[in-house]
């Protein structure tokens, strides 16, 4: 038979090669992933390292204006916790909040206590409430070259500046300033009572656009009002926040970012059942060609080689010399084991123990037991047929 005598193995199961190649396409994709989420990571950290910070020499940093300050004469102070600013003397001073989203609401309502002037960069509505200012948000704006169209003297003074973000409406009944506006709301609010500025964003304070246009002139109009100079409050990561207000990792992620990874899951899923084997029943089709018995034989013994499976071929051997035995002594091809048994060993003379474990027997544990199992029934089958 080709499987005692085929002396090269054929590997018909996956190789390593072939794995590699079938999964190739999905790990590639996985690691250009990979690759791409940490260096958008990395840009977007360090494009916003140090952003409206007052010691930041970065682009988006805001060192430049807090120095155009102290040449003033004028005080800049970093703190970077709520206490920090709560402890300093607040007498005709401005409390910069360049990160207003950062701080939890009980440390905002504790800003809004204070008796100093706020310049308040980019809050929302949330944040407006808990400073208690009467301003709502109305949408966004790009940041872009906006005239003052307003008669606030700092304004008019700065002329054109770069203003966006956020844009605010005045609550009905409150004084303020409404100016550089975009789509009819303002991007700059200045309300006389409480004393506040809000700004829609922050880009005419960082040191890349502080030169450009009126910026400047703006910047130091709006922080250098105080004569006892000017808090700059940088919220510092990890600080003591007040009871149950710390927030989750769930409440910290971006919208955007669980939408990415829901719509990233689904891929994943589609390409699961793009990649998953088919479900249902085995489909029978025609061969488009005759394939000769002895190849069928060549490839099943082939399996049974690359499988080590000695077992399952031993037993596919037994099984049709039993079925040529029953014929032979006119037996039924279903024939009882004891009965196929004592008739074999009665018409060969042999020990119905030796013909029993001959035709049901265990698995050969090697190559060599298999070779001698096949010759032994081809022995035991040509003495069935000259007695």
């Amino acid at each position: 038979m080709t499987l005692l005598n085929e002396r090269r193995s054929t590997a018909t199961g996956p190789t390593v090669r072939s794995s590699f190649r079938q999964a190739r396409g999905p790990l590639v994709a996985l690691l250009a992933l990979v690759l791409a989420g940490t260096l958008l990571g990395l840009l977007s950290s360090g494009g916003s390292a140090g952003r409206l910070d007052p010691d930041s020499y970065t682009p988006s940093g805001s060192r430049a204006v807090a120095e155009l300050l102290r040449e003033q004469g004028i005080a800049v102070t970093r703190a970077d916790t709520v206490e920090a600013v709560a402890s300093s003397d607040l007498r005709d001073r401005t409390v910069v909040l360049a990160v207003p989203q950062a701080l939890a609401p009980g440390e905002l309502r504790q800003l809004a206590r204070l008796d100093a002037r706020l310049v308040v960069v980019g809050a929302g509505n949330d944040q407006l409430e808990e400073l208690g200012l009467p301003v709502e948000a109305d949408g966004a704006a790009e940041v872009d070259r906006r005239q003052p169209a307003c008669d606030l003297d700092l304004a008019v003074r700065a002329g054109e500046v770069d203003l966006g973000g956020i844009t605010y409406r005045p609550e009905p009944g409150t004084r303020a300033a409404g100016c550089y506006a975009a789509r009819g709301a303002a991007t700059l609010l200045d309300l006389p009572e409480p004393r506040a500025s809000v700004l829609g964003d922050g880009t005419l304070l960082t040191n890349a656009r502080l030169d450009e246009r009126g910026n400047a002139a703006l910047a130091l109009g709006l922080l250098g009002r105080g004569a006892g100079g000017v808090v700059w409050l940088v919220p510092r990561p990890g600080r003591p926040v007040p009871d149950g207000e710390r927030r989750s990792l769930s409440e910290l992620l971006p919208d955007g970012l669980l939408l990415g990874a829901l719509q990233l899951l689904v891929v994943v899923a589609v390409l699961a059942l793009w990649r998953a084997r088919r479900l249902g029943r085995v489909v029978e089709e025609p061969l488009p060609v005759v394939v000769r018995a002895a190849e069928t034989v060549e490839g099943r013994s082939r399996l049974y080689r690359a499988a080590q499976a000695q077992g399952p071929a031993a037993e596919a051997v037994r099984a049709a010399t039993r079925e040529r035995l029953s014929r032979r002594v006119g037996l039924p091809a279903a024939a009882d084991r004891r009965m196929l048994v004592a008739v074999v060993a009665e018409r060969t003379g042999r020990d119905p123990r030796a013909v029993d474990a001959l035709l049901y027997g265990g698995a050969p544990p090697d190559d060599a037991a298999l070779v001698r199992l096949v010759t032994d029934l081809r022995t035991l089958e040509s003495v069935l047929t000259t007695t």
